[in-house]
Parts: C-alpha cells; sequence; structure tokens
C-alpha cells in the first residue's frame, strides 16, 4: 500500500514497486492526483476504465500505479466464473467491516461549521457535540434535512466521531491552480490583425468606388455634349466596339469581385483557425484548472524579452517540475516521429515546416536560460499539448512528451512523480514570472 502524509502521496522505492501485488492491493492504489482515490473505487464508478488503465500501464510515472494497473488488467481479461462455480462466503469473510468515514472535509472544519436549527442555531457544532448539547437523533436530522451540503456532510462526520467510527480526513485544499497572463495571445494578435486587414480591404474598395462615381458624375457634367448613341449604334462596327467594350467592363468588374471575395474569405478562414486555437488554449486551461490545484501557477501568453523575443503559450510551475508548453490546435490528420511532425495531404505525408517539439525545445531553453540569468539553475521540461480532439495524431518515438487532451488528467496526474523544485527556487521563479506578465514585453 502507498503511503501518505498531508494528503501527498510519497514516492514508492523501487523494492516495494517489484514486489507482487495482489488483487486487492491493486485495487487500493491511489490514482493519479487528478482524483486521489483508489482505483477500484474508481472503476466501479465508471470513472476509469479499460483504456485508462492500458494507458497508465504503459504511461504512468509512478510504478505502484503502473504495476496495479497491470495487475487489474490481466485480472480483467481472465474468464469469469459461473454463478455455479462461485463458493459462498465463510464466516470469517461475512465479518462486517465499517470502512472509514470520509465526506469531504476535516474535523476541525465539521466542528467550526454552525448549527442552522433551534435554539442553538449560529453555534459551533463541535462545541454543541462535546457540550452533549446535540444528540445523535439531532445530528441525523440534520443529515436528512438541511439546506446546506456543508452542514450535511459536517453532521456525518460528528456521528462518525460521537460513534468512535474511523474517520477519513480530507487534506487541507491548497486552493484552485493559480493563472496568470502576459496579454493577448498569438491567436488574439493575429486575429486582430486579420481583421484590421479586412476592414482595409473593404475600406479601400468603398473609398475607389465613391471616387470613381464622383469622377464620371464631373466628368459628365462639365464634358460636350458628345454624339447620341443613334449616331453611335449607326454603323456596324460601332456597335461591335461597344459591345465589346460593355463586355470589358462587366468582366473588369466581375475580376475584381472575385479577388475581394477570395481575399476576403481566405481572412476569414485564418481568422477561423485562429480562433479555433484560442479556444484549444482556453480548453487546455479548463482542463487544468480542474485537475491542479494551488500548488500550481500557470503563466499564459508569456513573452521572454531578448533579442530574440520567444511567445510561450504556457509556463506550469509546480512542486515537482516546470514545464514550457506548446498548444496545438491543428486540424487533419497528423504524426509524430521523433522531432519530425507531418500532415496527411492525400496519399502522401507532408513535412511541417515549424515542428512542434522543436518549437517547445526552444522553449524550454530559453526559459531556463532566463532564469539563469537571475541566478536560477532550473532546468525546464518541454511539452506540446495536442489539444483538438477531432484531429486524429500517432506518436512514435516522440523526442518531447505529447500530452492529448483527453489524457491530460492523467498526464497532470503524472508530473507529480518529477524533479523536485526547492521552495526557494520556485518562489523566485513565480515572482520572475509573475513581474514579467505584468509589464508586457514592449514591441520593437
Amino acid at each position: 500500500m502507498s503511503t501518505f502524509k498531508s494528503g501527498t502521496q510519497e514516492s514508492p522505492t523501487g523494492a516495494d514497486a517489484t514486489k507482487p501485488m495482489s488483487l486487492e492491493e491493486a485495487r487500493s492504489v491511489l490514482w493519479f492526483r487528478s482524483y486521489n482515490r483508489p482505483i477500484g473505487e474508481l472503476l466501479d464508478e465508471g470513472r476509469i476504465n479499460q483504456d485508462r488503465l492500458e494507458w497508465a500501464a504503459q504511461n504512468a510515472y509512478d510504478p505502484r500505479i503502473k504495476q496495479a494497473s497491470t495487475v487489474i488488467l490481466n485480472w480483467m481479461k481472465q474468464p469469469r466464473p459461473t454463478p455455479q462455480e462461485e463458493k459462498p462466503p465463510t464466516p470469517q469473510h461475512q465479518a462486517t467491516q465499517v470502512p472509514a468515514v470520509q465526506v469531504g472535509m476535516t474535523v476541525e472544519q465539521a466542528r467550526h461549521t454552525l448549527w442552522p436549527f433551534g435554539g442553538f442555531k449560529g453555534q459551533p457544532m463541535g462545541t454543541l457535540v462535546d457540550s452533549r448539547q446535540l444528540t445523535l437523533k439531532d445530528l441525523a436530522y440534520a443529515v436528512e434535512n438541511a439546506w446546506d451540503e456543508q452542514v450535511r456532510r459536517a453532521a456525518i462526520l460528528m456521528m462518525a466521531v460521537r460513534l468512535n467510527q474511523a474517520v477519513k480526513e480530507t487534506a487541507p485544499s491548497a486552493g484552485p491552480l493559480k493563472v496568470s497572463s502576459g496579454g493577448r495571445s498569438f491567436a488574439e494578435r493575429r486575429q486582430l490583425l486579420l481583421s484590421l486587414i479586412q476592414g482595409l480591404v473593404l475600406g479601400a474598395v468603398c473609398m475607389l468606388s465613391l471616387v470613381f462615381m464622383i469622377q464620371s458624375i464631373a466628368a459628365s457634367l462639365t464634358s460636350r455634349p458628345s454624339k447620341s448613341l443613334t449616331e453611335i449604334l449607326a454603323t456596324p462596327v460601332n456597335v461591335v466596339y461597344l459591345l465589346i467594350f460593355i463586355a470589358l467592363i462587366i468582366g473588369i468588374v466581375q475580376l475584381i469581385n472575385r479577388l475581394i471575395n477570395w481575399t476576403l474569405n481566405k481572412l476569414d478562414r485564418q481568422i477561423d483557425n485562429y480562433r479555433k486555437g484560442q479556444e484549444g488554449e482556453d480548453q487546455v486551461v479548463e482542463v487544468m484548472r480542474q485537475n491542479l490545484d494551488g500548488n500550481w501557477t500557470l503563466f499564459r501568453n508569456v513573452n521572454l524579452p531578448g533579442r530574440n523575443k520567444t511567445d510561450i503559450d504556457g509556463i506550469l510551475v509546480g512542486p515537482s517540475s516546470v514545464w514550457a508548453l506548446e498548444v496545438k490546435m491543428f486540424s487533419g490528420e497528423y504524426r509524430n516521429t521523433g522531432e519530425h511532425w507531418e500532415c496527411r495531404a492525400g496519399n502522401k505525408w507532408k513535412l511541417l515546416r515549424k515542428s512542434p517539439s522543436r518549437q517547445a525545445q526552444d522553449s524550454a531553453v530559453r526559459l531556463a536560460n532566463f532564469f539563469k540569468a537571475d541566478g536560477i539553475k532550473q532546468w525546464v521540461t518541454p511539452a506540446v499539448v495536442w489539444a483538438n480532439r477531432a484531429s486524429p495524431l500517432t506518436v512514435e518515438n516522440p523526442s518531447v512528451a505529447v500530452w492529448r487532451i483527453d489524457r491530460l488528467p492523467e498526464e497532470l496526474g503524472n508530473i507529480w512523480q518529477g524533479r523536485r523544485v526547492p521552495e526557494p527556487d520556485r518562489a523566485r521563479i513565480i515572482a520572475k514570472l509573475t513581474t514579467l506578465c505584468e509589464k508586457p514585453v514592449e514591441s520593437g
């Protein structure tokens, strides 16, 4: 069994990880920090399935999770006994074991919860229970009738304390993930730029049309009367010239109209692509909010200063590691082998001009150098976050970790097992990046 202290899983030793593990032991191993509950419970509730177990058996950093997933997968693949083959439990197995009570709060939090009923309304429940002013019947009434969820959970916990039942306290939360932004993202800036170009194109067309109309009207008013239409059409040659002139004008107008539509449609497609990229980054942040707590800080859209300015989609700083994240929301079918990224174009694969893996690596190196300038020696790990669930991606021997958004909760659970970042260094890193985000790098 894994040991815990203050709600944080300690890394097991290599020797423990190699010991044989029973099915019951495997079910009791805690899943990633995204849930921090036994695998068996999550499996029974349908929160994890065979597919997630197979992923963990291959990719989990924690050897206990990896081993437990393998044990449960092997058990799931075994043929199930028929009801006739099952043996009735022995009296020893029939003994009822009362599980520890866990309601998502500590005993101290329950004691400080205010009683909402009767003459004791507004007084801490712990004081009332200690003085026997609240009976088990009162607590049971609160469990059934209290509107406030916190009161109901506190009543359950105080009943367990009164009955001397084992209580499994929830570790105090570190609060939600801290998120800071260095300003607009690259995708947002491109959307604004392309929208501005669209406006300039439409404005130029309207202005030129207006100038042409004004000049035409002015010319018609100031010019002397010319030949009448009857005189122009008097000869077949003039008729042919007139038809050619009209066809030429119509062709030019249609050509200009198509050119303008093609330009505007192309700009619309580019704006839509950047909008999807921004949505992908927002989805990644939302998943991180759901799976990381206040021990971690996420910095978005960070522009590192220097001769070669670097725009980093995300920098994740926590107790175990610092990550430079490159978020991609590409559409289509892609594959990543080593450092190379390719996109399917018909029956062929086309090599991408910019490798997301190389972009993430460059960002990590420049970020580490940015820290080093202040005497902070911290390794930065690069990662590519694949944010488009609808776009197939095949990954083989990647040079940089690739996190699919549908696997992001498990990946975030994995990063707790990485290098430890000394608390003083982590505080300096967060302070340095916070200052950078509050004072965006000037363009120039």
